[in-house]
């Protein structure tokens, strides 16, 4: 997401233009899964593994990624995710990654600049969601009906595994209704157009080389 937690719980806002993260996305990008340490030290003449994880650790404290308590490995880094989701975007010229969320899924082709395809499920029933993006506007998906959660933020929480999770799809609102009540989730329901246009506020402008304003 745009903002995100790091390990001391304080709100950041996604890094633009540091070197390292550029490079972790375009090794999802390309490959669709994160890059070793190996790999970060290789690619930037780094002496030693310790110094890549000195700057993975800097990412992950900022809330840029997130790795498993105890593990090197990268197993987020908005909006892809290195282990299995519900989310699966096929991109124009590249692989199927796993994306960490809905509004992640449908900001990839912003991001990238790239057309998708997104397979997912409903989260109330599990039944198939398809949702096809080309020229960054959504041109087919089923079922008719489907819309998106959006979560609120708790205190402390940490995207990756305590909002991401429960961003997903639903084939109605009378799904994401019942969902809702049995989980006593607070947040919103997205239209899928509201939620491509936040995915597109959120991760458009995440790869560029310098940050943006106003």
């Amino acid at each position: 997401m745009d903002e995100a937690r790091g390990r001391d719980g304080d709100i950041v806002v996604l890094p633009h233009g540091d070197p390292v993260h550029l490079f972790i996305l375009e090794s999802f990008a390309t490959t669709g899964r994160s890059p070793s340490l190996e790999q970060i030290r290789d690619r930037f003449a780094l002496s030693t593994l310790g110094e890549a994880d000195a700057r993975v650790s800097a990412l992950e404290r900022s809330g840029a990624i997130h790795r498993n308590a105890g593990d090197a490995a990268i197993t987020h880094a908005y909006p892809f995710s290195n282990e299995p989701t519900a989310h699966r975007v096929r991109l124009a010229g590249g692989p199927e990654v796993f994306a960490m969320c809905a509004i992640d899924a449908l900001g990839l082709p912003f991001m990238l600049r790239r057309d998708a395809d997104i397979a997912s499920r409903c989260a109330g029933c599990g039944v198939d969601v398809q949702i096809v993006v080309r020229g960054r506007e959504i041109v087919r998906h089923k079922p008719a009906a489907t819309v998106v959660w959006l979560g609120e933020r708790t205190e402390g929480c940490v995207a990756a595994t305590d909002l991401c999770p429960d961003l997903n799809f639903f084939c109605s609102p009378d799904h994401l209704s019942r969902w809702r009540d049995g989980a006593g989730a607070r947040g919103e329901q997205l239209s899928l157009a509201e939620a491509l246009a936040r995915g597109r506020d959120v991760f458009e402008r995440l790869m560029d080389a310098s940050p943006q304003c106003c």
